[in-house]
C-alpha cells in the first residue's frame, strides 16, 4: 500500500508543470502583441502574440516553462523577467530559450530572445541576395528583441 501511494505521488509530483515564481503581474489575464491590428489573429502575418502561457505566431511559439523575476525592493513593482522556455517552429524542431520581458509600461513590454537562431537562419538564407549597403535588421525584422503591446 505504502509503495503504490509513493508512486503516485512521484507521477503526480513528475507531472506538474515546475515554475520558479508565479506569472509576473504585467503578464497576468493581459495578452500583447507585435502588431495590436492583429490581436488574437496569428494566422496571415509574421505578427506573434505574448501571454502568460508563451509567445506565439504562425509558424514560431515559444511555451513558458517557468519565470524568475527582479522587482523593487521596496513596491515589489516588477521591472524584469526571465521565462524559460520551449521555442519551436514549423520544422517540428524545439529548442530550448531564455526569454527577458521588460515592461516598459502598463501597455508595452519588451522582449528579448537569448536564442538567435531566428537571425543565424535568415543570415543564411539572405546572404546571398544583401547587397553590403543594406543591414539585415531592415530586411528581416526579428524576434530576438521586439516591443509588444497590449490587446484592447
Amino acid at each position: 500500500m505504502l509503495r503504490v501511494l509513493l508512486s503516485t505521488l512521484a507521477v503526480s509530483y513528475i507531472a506538474q508543470p515546475a515554475m520558479a515564481l508565479e506569472v509576473p503581474a504585467f503578464l497576468k489575464e493581459k495578452v500583447y502583441s507585435t502588431d495590436p491590428s492583429k490581436c488574437g489573429d496569428v494566422t496571415e502575418d509574421d505578427s506573434l502574440q505574448l501571454s502568460k502561457e508563451g509567445v506565439f505566431g504562425l509558424e514560431f511559439s515559444c511555451a513558458f516553462l517557468g519565470f524568475d523575476v527582479e522587482a523593487d525592493k521596496d513596491t515589489g513593482q516588477v521591472y524584469l523577467a526571465i521565462a524559460r522556455a520551449n521555442c519551436g517552429d514549423d520544422s517540428g524542431i524545439n529548442r530550448p530559450d531564455n526569454i527577458t520581458l521588460i515592461p516598459q509600461d502598463e501597455n508595452t513590454v519588451t522582449v528579448q530572445s537569448q536564442n538567435e537562431y531566428v537571425i543565424s537562419e535568415a543570415q543564411l538564407l539572405l546572404s546571398q541576395r544583401l547587397p553590403e549597403n543594406i543591414k539585415l535588421a531592415d530586411e528581416f525584422p526579428n524576434y530576438v528583441s521586439r516591443d509588444y503591446k497590449i490587446c484592447k
